[in-house]
């Protein structure tokens, strides 16, 4: 039996991005099935996707599950179908026509039962934004093999049932940011190779948003926006860190995020740079 991919995205307010999404995907394959977690819209885009794309199986959420949680949630939907593939993408991406070909070419370069994270390009394609960084710490480039991943993104990521039936989908511990590193790491841990493709996949948008630090606010407002969903918790740093890292670096991790949000702006740009401004395009 061929095999069967399900395609699975959270989506809050980014309405026309969110059906361009799903318009170049559908201009790959007719026989993919998508699971789409509405995360409490309020722009409608719902009823646009269910108006453009009837075959689309809208999962509801009630607006505070936001990344991980949110694809988990439209992922859970999608575990009661015999899926052989589970095709992760942000809603932002627009997908190119070797996409799946190269998804699955790359898994069998990798030896099968492995995870393959796309490259993806900024939407002029002129630079690498997002895919995997190598045991250096730097971004993954296309390159004439698939290249082994030790951060990912979660932008187009291509994970077999074999690897599900072994790890499970993505810790629900996470809010937001980090579900798709600790699902690596925890796939690397539990010896599953993760590659990269070896060329762009799609195009999308880049995030230069700092997670860690508020500027020009105060220390509570600072303290607030760290600690929430779209921040970088105290708790879930401390968590994942102790998870993959050990209970040294977990402290030490969070000793510096305090620090750093304790100093005010003047220091921290004495001792940091630009590191931690927010950078967005």
């Amino acid at each position: 039996m061929k095999d069967r991919i399900a395609a699975i995205l959270t989506a809050h307010n980014r309405k026309v991005k969110t059906l361009d999404c799903l318009a170049s995907l559908f201009a790959l394959s007719s026989v993919i099935d998508v699971y789409l977690t509405d995360d409490g819209c309020s722009d409608g885009t719902a009823d646009e996707v269910l108006s453009r794309f009837p075959q689309v199986y809208i999962v509801r959420g009630d607006g505070d599950l936001f990344w991980t949680r949110g694809m988990n949630k439209a992922w859970q939907e999608a575990l009661k179908g015999n899926y052989s593939y589970y095709l992760w993408l942000n809603d932002d991406v627009q997908l190119y026509p070797a996409l799946i070909d190269e998804l699955l070419e790359c898994e069998k370069i990798g030896g099968g039962a492995c995870v393959v994270c796309g490259i993806v390009e900024d939407i002029t394609r002129t630079r690498v934004i997002y895919g995997g960084r190598n045991m250096s710490g730097r971004l993954i480039l296309p390159s004439s093999q698939p290249q082994d991943v030790v951060l990912m993104n979660g932008n187009v990521v291509l994970v077999p049932k074999t690897v599900v039936d072994k790890i499970g989908i993505m810790d629900s511990h996470f809010h937001h940011d980090l579900g798709d590193v600790d699902y690596a790491l925890t796939a690397i841990e539990n010896g599953i190779r993760v590659i990269s493709t070896r060329c762009a996949v799609a195009a999308g948008y880049p995030n230069g948003i700092c997670r860690v630090r508020k500027w020009n606010s105060s220390l509570k407002d600072r303290f607030r926006k760290l600690n929430s969903p779209t921040g970088s918790p105290l708790r879930l740093n401390f968590y994942f860190r102790k998870k993959h890292f050990g209970l040294l670096s977990a402290i030490l991790f969070n000793t510096r995020l305090i620090l750093l949000n304790v100093l005010p702006d003047s220091i921290v740009t004495m001792l940091w740079g630009d590191k931690y401004l927010d950078k967005s395009d």
